[in-house]
């Protein structure tokens, strides 16, 4: 596996935990483009010894340490990131700021034998605290800054505490990433192809995620035999080699068979 780069840096404010669900969020957002990542994990370690050995061993997940550098973080970012006040244009840091719990999320860009996939990454309960930061002064070379979070990584009060998934697609690993962190809404388009498309027809099985509200075009390249749209005979509707959804409102099962 090579790593081939890191993007997304997506954030939401916790809005409910319990004992029965994963957490809910207030709606999340991106707030900033993901510069570099680096993860401490911490594990409770106890041991028995008995009979000159070790006869049990326990480790498990204590906490974690996530340090990050994104390009920048807007000031009402931070302190919503922070729990600090953002009152006419200006962040303020009260010695009682108390930082919400909060998700985080973005996903890596990697190289699996020849192929390109990525791999999204959530951690549904985090608190940040607010970096240390250093400043120099211009000289005869330009430096470019960056803008450090420090979080600490628990587990919720119900479901993992990290959570991993692979795509194919860029597009379905921010779906997944926006999907539970509340950032935006997505629908998913799942298209069947059956028996042969035309020549250089680029057509194939899958799923496709797309924006809600936003259009989305199947090129068909071809006529198809049949076309169905959630069971519905749809074949008359492709015009110009396109099958066209037009603001896309819920999730799609599209089968087209030649």
């Amino acid at each position: 596996m090579a790593t081939m780069g890191l993007k997304y840096c997506a954030w939401a404010k916790m809005k409910e935990e319990t004992k029965a669900a994963p957490p809910t969020y207030f709606t999340g957002k991106v707030i900033g483009k993901a510069v570099s990542t680096n993860l401490t994990v911490t594990n409770a370690e106890a041991e028995l010894a008995a009979d000159d050995m070790i006869a049990e061993y326990v480790r498990e997940f204590s906490s974690a340490n996530l340090a990050m550098e994104v390009d920048n973080i807007d000031l009402a970012d931070q302190a919503q990131l922070y729990g600090a006040k953002y009152e006419n244009e200006e962040l303020q840091h009260f010695a009682d700021d108390n930082a919400p719990y909060g998700g985080i999320g973005g996903y890596q860009v990697l190289l699996i034998h020849g192929v390109r996939k990525y791999r999204s990454w959530v951690f549904p309960k985090a608190k940040a605290a607010v970096p240390d930061w250093t400043g120099t002064t211009k000289g005869s070379s330009i430096t470019l800054g960056t803008q450090p979070i420090n979080l600490k990584i628990v587990s919720p009060s119900y479901g993992p505490w990290y959570r991993v998934q692979e795509f194919a697609t860029e597009a379905a690993a921010q779906a997944y990433v926006d999907s539970k962190l509340n950032v935006g809404e997505w629908r998913q388009i799942n298209i069947q192809v059956n028996g042969t498309p035309p020549e250089g027809s680029t057509l194939s099985s899958g799923v496709v995620y797309v924006p809600a509200g936003e259009d989305f075009a199947l090129e068909i390249a071809g006529t198809p035999t049949a076309l169905y749209d959630n069971g519905e005979e749809k074949a008359s509707a492709a015009q110009d080699g396109k099958y066209t959804l037009s603001t896309v409102s819920a999730d799609h099962d599209i089968a087209v068979i030649f």
